[in-house]
């Protein structure tokens, strides 16, 4: 192999478009993880004096209101002469139980995390090895194959085994396991569809062309709304007008029009207690409605969710593209147990694709949320009574530096539980999709599939 091009000696690709550089979008994705948090290594004062990225953006409304409350109770204490002293003998009854559900909860919300790291770099290695087999394995050259020379020795045949398009086929194969990366973390995130840029770049036009099909999948409800002359989208219809004459007689926000293949349309308002999540994901969201192409009838979200997910979609077609190899021969240098361990990788996939989406699906008991909320609430608003006899004014600090650690200990636990989405402490699927894409634009582009032209 001489210089940069592999392909000079290999008929097989040297008339097709080398693929584009993909190093745009992995420095668009490195630039954007460096604005990302890190501890310091420098001193221990770096990070106690930093407020973005720490937990008070999002409990510093519950600490206020507990040292409002204790400020009310010295005040009653000592401005107006009401007798509200406790026996110290309450706090530790409520400390042990308080004590007991903040390490579990904090424990289960880590978990949850490091279990989203571990399945997404095992969906990246299934990857790295299976486009690697693809690349290697698919179009070389069968152990026998070749002629018999008058010494009675096989010479192997130098004639290509592979076509043209079934060149231009395994790219786009190998490209599209990126793309079950990349839909994986915009399907978790609740951005339905095909219009990313990052998925525009590793799916095929067909793809594009499919979900405008009625029925076919990720395209479904869009494509069943603007294709009315379809006899099979008319109780789909008739179900449409039924849920928007539903919405119409209770209250709701104002209908947006939007596409369900937009990466806008699932970005809805929230308030309340919901802001406290910054970036949000995957939490109960308003239904909005949607507009059809034709006006004719108003979507609801939760129809235009796919009926089948996008990385299914994709790890179909994958096992179409091993078994059409599989009949045109092109993997008999491994034969069955190579073919058998590609359609393994292809489960591990859809495996790991089924574990990241519970994760991000099927968070903790609301009922456990909701009473650790509601007994750490009551012992700091207990600890008042107990304290103030005994420290008087100064109790109202104290109070309120005990609210910053147990109310903060939740709110690390609500960050961490959901690590998919963009939160400061969520993990960089962004920058982790852009790496995985450049490593295997890199195989396409640099690396042969001939051994040949390593040994020369």
């Amino acid at each position: 192999m001489s210089g940069l091009n592999v392909f000079q000696n290999t008929p097989v690709l040297d008339t097709l478009s080398q693929p584009f550089s993909s190093l745009s979008q992995l420095v668009q994705a490195e630039e954007e993880d460096s604005k990302r948090i890190r501890l310091s290594k420098l001193g221990w004062w770096v990070d106690v004096r930093r407020v973005k990225g720490s937990t008070l953006p999002r409990i510093w409304r519950a600490v206020v209101w507990i040292t409002l409350w204790s400020a009310a109770v010295a005040a009653a204490e000592f401005s107006y002469g009401k007798q509200l002293g406790l026996t110290n003998n309450v706090t530790p009854l409520l400390s042990v139980v308080v004590g007991l559900l903040l390490v579990f909860r904090n424990g289960t919300a880590f978990g949850r995390w490091d279990d989203g790291r571990k399945l997404f770099g095992s969906m990246t290695s299934n990857v790295r090895s299976l486009s690697r087999s693809v690349w290697i394995n698919v179009g070389a050259f069968p152990p026998m194959t070749g002629r018999l020379a008058s010494d009675n020795t096989l010479k192997p045949t130098n004639e290509p085994t592979i076509t043209d398009e079934d060149a231009k086929a395994k790219i786009t194969a190998v490209r599209m396991m990126v793309a079950f990366v990349v839909a994986t973390k915009h399907h978790v995130r609740r951005e339905y569809g095909t219009d990313y840029e990052d998925l525009k770049a590793v799916l095929p036009e067909k793809f594009y062309k499919l979900a405008k099909t009625n029925g076919y999948g990720y395209g479904s409800a869009e494509a069943d709304a603007a294709n009315e002359a379809n006899s099979f989208a008319e109780p789909r219809m008739a179900e449409y007008a039924r849920l928007s004459r539903q919405r119409s007689q209770s209250p709701s926000p104002s209908p947006l029009a939007a596409s369900p293949t937009s990466a806008h349309f699932y970005n809805t308002t929230t308030n309340g207690a919901e802001r406290a999540e910054r970036s949000p994901l995957l939490r109960h969201q308003s239904r909005r409605s949607q507009t059809s192409t034709d006006s004719a009838v108003i979507l609801s979200n939760h129809l235009a969710k796919p009926s089948l997910p996008l990385p299914l979609i994709i790890a179909h077609q994958l096992g179409l593209y091993l078994a059409l190899c599989k009949r045109k021969g092109l993997l008999e240098s491994v034969g069955p147990a190579g073919l058998n361990a590609m359609q393994q990788s292809v489960s591990s996939l859809v495996s790991d694709f089924t574990s990241i989406e519970r994760l991000a699906q099927v968070g903790i008991p609301a009922v456990y949320g909701i009473h650790l909320k509601q007994c750490v609430t009551l012992f700091l608003c207990s600890l008042p009574f107990t304290l103030v006899e005994l420290m008087g004014w100064k109790m109202v600090p104290f109070v309120t530096l005990c609210a910053f650690t147990l109310i903060g200990i939740e709110g690390i636990a609500s960050e961490i539980e959901q690590p998919f989405g963009l939160d400061p402490s969520d993990l960089p699927l962004d920058l982790m999709c852009a790496e995985l894409r450049n490593e295997v634009e890199h195989t396409i582009s640099r690396l042969d599939w001939h051994t040949e032209s390593w040994m020369a």
